[in-house]
């Protein structure tokens, strides 16, 4: 079965040699005004290939694997020597290659992964400045070309999802904060207290927290998080300024995001709701964190 697989890969290549070889030959000027006749029609490296041309159509109508995959190599390489560099084979299969390659990377950035940095420090200690994180962008649907719309649809973001979006006061700026209210919520911010339709948010005190931030030592409270099941930690400066209460109420296709980081984050609080069109992906994994100190965080999944 193998061989036989084999034998039928080696004729499809002669047949391929053979019509490159016709073209290539073909194309050659009868006349030329170069030093060398190399490129003329019945020159010798022409007539060699004429030749072996004839013998691999007898060759690859039969069943000599050896002899076909030989001859097929031996036409290549003398077309090779007839025509310009940029014209060879091998050329044009890296070409074929890398555009191959440029072509599948523009379809999965735009329509399955992206990879996005970090800039600030508004969801911290979910995420740092410096992390490189990549989303998906194929969960919650296709975008659509040119366009603010998604063509297919095929998840909402739940409560807790990390999701990166279109900044709605400055599209082309992204965000990245968590989802807090999905639609028809009433979100109400009292302090350190947030309620999603009345229901306080479950939250456990883990402790002082210190990071730096834009060169300065930073401290807060860390607390564990349990929004719908999702359990996550999120953090309270206790000396910073907070805003006062907040009561909204999540319109239908928006979204209300906050930052982990919740006395430093410009959020949902400030400027309103996310369109479901604006969101680009879920937050997937870390995979690369700088400074070197950071190193360890690579590979972690962002929850």
């Amino acid at each position: 079965m193998l061989s036989g697989r084999r034998l039928k890969k080696a004729r499809h290549e002669a047949r391929r040699q053979i019509a490159r070889a016709v073209r290539e030959l073909q194309l050659l000027p009868a006349d030329t005004t170069s030093q060398t006749d190399d490129y003329r029609a019945g020159s010798e490296p022409a007539k060699a290939a004429l030749t072996l041309l004839r013998s691999l159509e007898q060759a690859q109508a039969g069943d000599d694997l050896a002899a076909i995959e030989n001859q097929t190599k031996e036409l290549k390489y003398l077309v090779d020597q007839q025509v310009p560099l940029w014209r060879t084979s091998t050329v044009r299969e890296y070409a074929e290659a890398i555009v191959v390659a440029l072509v599948l990377a523009l379809i999965i950035r735009t329509f399955v992964i992206q990879a996005f940095k970090i800039p600030s420090g508004s969801m911290i200690p979910t995420l740092r400045v410096g992390d490189h994180i990549l989303v998906n962008k194929f969960i919650y649907g296709l975008p659509g070309p040119f366009l603010d719309q998604k063509i297919f649809s095929f998840h909402k973001p739940q409560r807790g999802d990390i999701i990166v979006f279109k900044f709605p006061q400055d599209t082309s700026k992204d965000f990245i904060k968590r989802v807090v209210g999905i639609p028809g919520d009433t979100i109400e911010v009292r302090g350190l207290n947030l309620l999603i339709n009345g229901h306080e948010v479950a939250k456990t005190m883990i402790g002082a927290y210190r990071y730096e931030d834009s060169s300065l030592e930073q401290t807060g409270d860390l607390y564990e998080e349990n929004l719908d099941g999702h359990k996550h930690q999120v953090l309270y400066d206790m000396q910073g300024v907070r805003l006062g209460d907040t009561v909204k109420k999540v319109p239908p296709g928006q979204y209300f995001c906050m930052g982990d980081n919740r006395d430093h984050s410009n959020d949902s609080r400030y400027w309103g709701f996310v369109p479901f069109d604006f969101i680009k992906g879920k937050a997937l994994i870390i995979y690369f964190s700088w400074p070197p100190g950071q190193f360890t965080r690579i590979g972690h999944l962002v929850r």
